[in-house]
């Protein structure tokens, strides 16, 4: 394990004064005033802009991968707008049921016709982000004021409230904008033209200075020609081209008038494939062809099939081009089971799970054995691991992230804190940008559940038995109620921000007693939430505690409810960052699974191209 190092807990006056503060005396918690809150997602100060078009939206289906590359960049520290198609061939059935009424329908009403499959489908990525626990805010063309004109069908676009969109940009990570539309000065829809939706995301990406405008296709790029058409020969991919030679060659894959827009503004943009690592750059003055990249699936085992595992086998299941699952470890093949999967992928034995060929081990398992054996045998074996047992990283963490650099294996775990917030990623973006002078944090949506039943009259058993009904609390609750589950995730927390162990961890859960004595001390407009917190005292210690506490109505963790986390993050400067998100069930557990998955896929092929980054082996300080 770590050892503490009191050279790397020292802080200037401003940052120790809010660590004494959040280590003082337990009742009532300190205000950290919401108005010093950063970007909540660490230290980026940038929008990239994603498209989906129908080609990627085939069904509603493949929504749950657009939303693993919205949570790829959002976790990376950006700030995400979305321009979504409509799903498949709606925009076609929309136009034929019209034309069934009239040869020549009316174009305001057969404008507003067709842009209901754009709103359909951006209200629908919008549920899904909110399944995951990404805070999104899917917002009409109208809120941003994004003004068209021309003829009704095929307008351009030509002004947008720069303003409204930077505001919304700074409430919610993620914004979700249904392409193809906007409207004119009397508030009349408009349609941008066929595959309006890339000319949508051209335009907000220059609107607010994205650092990347990618606009998502179902093919990894731009080609020399269609290479679906291609008969006896393999066209080769462009890395980079301009303008004209986009106009050429991408008219059926880019809208024409996106290309236009971005000659015009001297912007670029990016042609990609879902999940990739390497895109064509359309605008740049030189054409260079990329290498031929071979990247067959990566090969997946899976240990434990359980509600996080069986949601990982899903999503795996529906990116077939990206993974395979090779196995999946049970303890039991008769109560095991897997919608579509044969009982031949199903294992028992450890022994036989080293026969197996695989990439990635994914580590879905509770508890510290048979976890801490496996994943000690397959990192030493060099075989990356992926994990969401944070009994397992709280303990032996950093030991075996050691391991894992000692065999150029990597050891990730994002879902293990925090759901699908990027807690760890964002804790690490901060502390190597400056340094940390403390964490606070509410990581136990089981207790959010049972504190406010309390404190609304419920008895703790009785809150206790309605949190399990609806989902919020598992079968045994007594780690998360006994705050020692709130504990481990502060620890592997701190390990990031401070470097080292903490010195002293002190741990008081939800019981009777203290329960009691804090439901007596309430006073209006509080809170009372278990909270975590970690920070550095003068004395260079580095100290930690979890317990109840009543928090204010101006406390930037008050919000937070149900099954939803949040981590306020103070830096020495005394800025506050605050990353929320859900921080348990199966599909925000599951999103951090994929992420993980889908980095470690891409850094593969970063090696094919002998672009391995130093350092990227282990998640671990």
């Amino acid at each position: 394990m770590f050892q503490h190092d009191p050279s790397v807990c020292e802080g200037n006056s401003t940052a120790l004064a809010l660590a004494d503060s959040l280590l003082g005396p337990a009742s009532p918690a300190p205000s950290l005033d919401k108005r010093l809150i950063g970007a909540g997602v660490g230290v980026r100060d940038s929008v990239v802009v994603l498209k989906f078009g129908s080609s990627v939206l085939r069904t509603r289906g493949d929504l749950s991968s657009a939303v693993h590359e919205i949570y790829r960049w959002y976790r990376d520290g950006h700030r995400v707008i979305a321009v979504v198609s409509a799903i498949g061939d709606t925009t076609d059935l929309l136009l034929a049921s019209a034309r069934d009424l009239s040869s020549e329908p009316e174009p305001y009403a057969l404008a507003e016709l067709l842009a209901t499959g754009e709103r359909a489908a951006a209200a629908l990525l919008g549920v899904a982000l909110d399944r995951v626990g990404v805070r999104a805010r899917v917002v009409d063309p109208r809120t941003i004021g994004l003004l068209a004109l021309g003829t009704v069908l095929d307008s351009e676009p030509v002004g947008v409230n720069r303003e409204q969109l930077q505001t919304l940009l700074a409430q919610y990570p993620v914004l979700v904008v249904p392409g193809f539309f906007g409207y004119d000065e009397k508030k009349r829809l408009h349609l941008l033209g066929r595959g309006g939706s890339d000319l949508t995301a051209t335009f907000l990406a220059s609107a607010v200075s994205a650092t990347r405008c990618r606009l998502i296709k179902d093919v990894d790029g731009v080609y020399q020609s269609d290479p679906a058409a291609s008969v006896g020969y393999q066209p080769r991919r462009f890395s980079s081209l301009g303008y004209e030679q986009a106009l050429a060659l991408a008219g059926p894959l880019i809208q024409p008038k996106a290309v236009h827009f971005l000659q015009r503004q001297q912007r670029t943009a990016e042609v990609a494939a879902l999940g990739a690592t390497y895109e064509s750059h359309v605008g740049f003055s030189t054409t260079t062809l990329a290498e031929t990249v071979t990247n067959p699936p990566t090969r997946v085992l899976l240990l434990g099939v359980g509600t996080v595992g069986g949601g990982v086998y899903r999503r795996l299941s529906a990116l077939p081009a990206h993974f395979r699952v090779v196995g999946a470890f049970v303890r039991s093949v008769a109560r095991a089971s897997l919608e579509g999967a044969s009982k031949v992928l199903f294992k028992t034995d450890e022994a036989a799970l080293q026969d197996l060929d695989c990439d990635i081990v994914v580590d879905a398992l509770p508890g510290l054995e048979p976890s801490t054996r496996l994943v000690t045998s397959f990192l030493s074996r060099g075989i990356h691991v992926v994990s969401a047992n944070k009994a397992l990283i709280a303990q032996s963490g950093p030991i075996l992230s050691l391991l894992a650099s000692r065999h150029e294996a990597s050891l990730r775990y994002s879902a293990t804190v925090g759901g699908s917030a990027p807690m760890i990623e964002t804790v690490r973006r901060l502390a190597a940008n400056g340094e940390i002078a403390s964490l606070t944090a509410i990581l136990s949506g089981t207790c959010n559940y049972v504190l406010e039943r309390c404190d609304a009259g419920v008895r703790l058993l009785e809150a206790l038995r309605e949190a399990q009904t609806l989902g919020y609390a598992e079968a045994d609750a007594s780690e998360d109620l006994s705050g020692r589950d709130t504990a481990r995730k502060l620890r592997i927390l701190a390990r990031h921000a401070f470097g080292c162990e903490a010195d002293a961890l002190s741990v008081e859960g939800i019981e009777d007693d203290a329960l009691e004595r804090h439901l007596s001390e309430v006073s209006d407009g509080q809170t009372l939430r278990l909270i975590g917190s970690a920070a550095k005292l003068r004395s260079g210690r580095l100290e930690a505690h979890v317990r109840l506490e009543w928090i204010s109505a101006d406390h930037v963790l008050v919000p937070i409810a149900a099954e939803w986390n949040a981590l306020a993050i103070a830096q020495a400067s005394g800025e506050i960052t605050v990353v929320s998100g859900r921080g348990a069930g199966r599909w925000p557990t599951t999103e951090a699974v994929i992420s993980d998955l889908l980095e470690l896929r891409r850094e593969r092929v970063d090696v094919v191209h002998g672009r391995w980054k130093a350092g990227a082996a282990s998640q671990d300080v």
